[in-house]
């Protein structure tokens, strides 16, 4: 018999955190999240996305063991955007038995029920900045930092238990070159002289200087996504909430922040040294003593993951993302760069995949959100 937990205090919590590390003991291509960050994301009193979502955490057990866990998130600004009825879920993981995928998805449908939601859609999350997409293939390459990792049987459970696929994305495993790019260059320094743009420089290590420019990146960010799907603008709580997750992982030479005559953001681009590889080797606890030597492994790393691209809408034919990509690409030549992951990007969005057309890449992994009707809805 399986029976569901309500996550209701700090001792479930972490137990809720843990256990796909446990999950998935033993298989290389996962990676834990960081213990920290999972914690002020799945705490309401901590995570700014609580104004507009009411969520649950839930655990399966059988005979007294976790045997799965699940998010259900009911985003209020989502629902009246889109007009949709919808309980979300996310952080699913659970043992390879239907009952307890099952059981699982009854608890968030339940959930959406008392709510007077008719769908249930994911793994979706509080917003597009976090995780989401079900791993639907490329079981045999390791996660980014911003995605999940799935056994291949998810897929098979939802597609038993009557879901469909509602979006899918493709993601890019994109190779750097031997040498700079000089046609990318010569394109890139036209579009600055036409428009007068120009990158903002930073010193070195003063990842300080990023601070002031974080709300305006992230505006950009929410008017260049504004269409894609599932797609939740990130308020200015959340905008810190995210900078504070993510500014001690930066390397400011894959930080490439486009600004007009008037020092107004018109593009950005970021890149990060992939964390997952030295976040493995800790099981996802940096503290009290792991931070230092976590820090010091991602400074060495060879592999980045590309976290946010985005260009004023009215712009995104005026070449200036080239800038943003002739500048990371230089940096990563330098240092000696293996290759870039790209992260999930809608297969519809066929804009941002034709940046890859100049550069040697492969597509590696895709992922899916699932949806269907709540079953029993009069009950």
């Amino acid at each position: 018999m399986i029976e569901i937990k309500v996550v209701n205090n700090g001792r479930l919590l972490k137990k809720f955190i843990d256990f796909p590390v446990k999950l998935y003991k033993g298989n290389k291509y996962f990676t834990p999240y960081i213990y920290e960050d999972e914690i002020s994301n799945l705490m309401p009193g901590k995570n700014p996305a609580a104004s507009y979502c009411d969520f649950k955490l839930f655990l399966a057990y059988r005979e007294g063991k976790i045997v799965g866990r699940i998010c259900a998130i009911l985003n209020h600004f989502s629902n009246e955007k889109y007009h949709q009825k919808r309980i979300r879920f996310n952080r699913i993981d659970m043992i390879d038995d239907i009952e307890v995928t099952k059981a699982l998805i009854k608890a968030v449908e339940d959930f959406g029920l008392q709510n007077g939601m008719t769908e249930i859609a994911g793994p979706l999350g509080y917003s597009d900045q976090d995780k989401e997409g079900l791993l639907t293939y490329g079981f045999e390459e390791h996660n980014m930092f911003a995605t999940f990792y799935h056994f291949p049987y998810y897929y098979e459970h939802l597609k038993q238990l009557g879901f469909i696929e509602d979006a899918k994305w493709n993601e890019y495993r994109v190779f750097i070159p031997d040498k700079p790019d000089l046609k990318l260059q010569k394109i890139a320094d036209y579009t600055a002289k036409k428009y007068d743009f120009h990158i903002v420089q930073f010193k070195r290590k003063s990842k300080k200087a990023v601070k002031p420019y974080i709300v305006e990146v992230l505006s950009l960010v929410n008017r260049a996504y504004a269409n894609l799907y599932g797609y939740v603008p990130i308020d200015e709580g959340q905008m810190y909430h995210l900078a504070d997750q993510y500014i001690p992982l930066i390397n400011l030479d894959y930080m490439q922040i486009v600004v007009d005559s008037n020092n107004k953001v018109v593009a950005f681009g970021l890149m990060i040294p992939t964390p997952v590889f030295a976040l493995k080797r800790h099981k996802g606890h940096l503290f009290p003593l792991g931070w230092i030597s976590f820090l010091r492994a991602i400074k060495k790393e060879k592999i980045l993951d590309m976290l946010l691209v985005a260009t004023e809408p009215e712009l995104k034919n005026s070449g200036v993302m080239t800038m943003v990509f002739a500048a990371a690409i230089n940096n990563a030549v330098r240092n000696k760069v293996k290759y870039c992951e790209t992260g999930p990007e809608l297969v519809t969005n066929e804009e941002v995949q034709s940046l890859w057309s100049r550069f040697e890449h492969v597509r590696h992994k895709t992922r899916a959100c699932f949806v269907k009707p709540i079953e029993n809805n009069e009950k």
